[in-house]
């Protein structure tokens, strides 16, 4: 069987065929504390945690962002996406005898130490032809005949002199020295009460796209054109939440998280139109969702 052929099949337009050797650098900067604390999830030694696989297949699926004027990441609706069509992928092969499993582990490590990516100050990997704008799925495979992708050389950024990320991070997390995900609003958007200086700092609902908007390695990307009816202000407001979750994924409202960022986002707009559908929320039984609404409702009505 072909995985590469079988993965343009269901819609990637990559797969990288990867050794499950340890991830001994990722298991470094943890013990150093350099990673956000979502990290500890991740397998870092797939001999002991998966010792039937031999290879990791690395799928990737890139996409288009929205337009500037649009405040909604592109990259969430990509990830569902890519994460169904990666469960397609496992189960075809499992039917055809071919043992396979989703693998939770350090994907930016596993791009740059194969040299297939190419690590970037702003935090993300530069792909060749892809840019950083791309989900990558990982799935643990026992392969009857493995041939590995040829590792090249650890590829350096073309960063030096280049500040255009460090300039337009709104929270200033991006510097010479790499990026802190401790000063990085998008660590403290996943539905707890964000404080003041998250909310400040937010673009757009689910994440914040500003560092790949102006980064060079994606000036050529282009826009999606149709921008779902699901993400407008007015809908999210109302309520209407599981269209918007059938295009990004059920996950993606824990604690109310999809209305606590259009609350702040029709705040940066001055949508003093939607004052009235923001109010419904100040009594909401989640803590996140009220602190967002009171946000939003006092720099509305200033």
């Amino acid at each position: 069987m072909d995985v590469n052929e079988l993965s343009k099949e269901f819609g990637f337009a990559a797969c990288f065929t990867l050794t499950t050797e340890p991830f001994e650098y990722y298991e470094k900067r943890l013990r150093e504390g350099s990673l956000h604390w979502a990290a500890d999830d991740l397998s870092t030694d797939i001999s002991k945690e998966a010792p039937w696989a031999n290879a990791i297949l690395l799928l990737i699926y890139p996409y288009k962002p929205f337009r500037d004027d649009v405040p909604v990441s592109g990259n969430y609706p990509a990830s569902n996406a890519a994460y169904h069509a990666s469960g397609k992928m496992m189960r075809r092969l499992n039917d055809n005898g071919v043992r396979t499993e989703r693998g939770e582990v350090p994907i930016r490590e596993l791009l740059t130490r194969n040299g297939v990516g190419t690590p970037l100050k702003n935090g993300l990997t530069y792909l060749p032809g892809f840019g950083t704008r791309y989900s990558a799925q990982a799935l643990l495979c026992a392969l009857p005949e493995t041939v590995y992708t040829p590792v090249q050389p650890r590829q350096e950024a073309r960063c030096e002199g280049c500040h255009a990320c460090e300039h337009i991070c709104p929270s200033n997390a991006i510097s010479d020295s790499g990026y802190d995900f401790t000063a990085c609003a998008r660590a403290y958007m996943g539905g707890d009460p964000m404080e003041d200086w998250v909310m400040d700092s937010m673009t757009c609902i689910l994440g914040c796209e500003l560092c790949q908007r102006i980064c060079p390695y994606n000036f050529v990307t282009g826009y999606v054109e149709d921008v779902p009816e699901a993400f407008q202000l007015e809908e999210i407001l109302s309520g209407k939440i599981k269209p918007v979750l059938k295009i990004v994924g059920k996950n993606l409202n824990k604690k109310g998280r999809v209305i606590q960022h259009a609350c702040v986002i029709a705040a940066k707009q001055g949508r003093t139109d939607l004052i009235p559908l923001i109010e419904k929320w100040c009594s909401d039984e989640r803590e996140g969702v009220r602190v967002a609404a009171d946000y939003a409702l006092k720099k509305l009505r200033t």
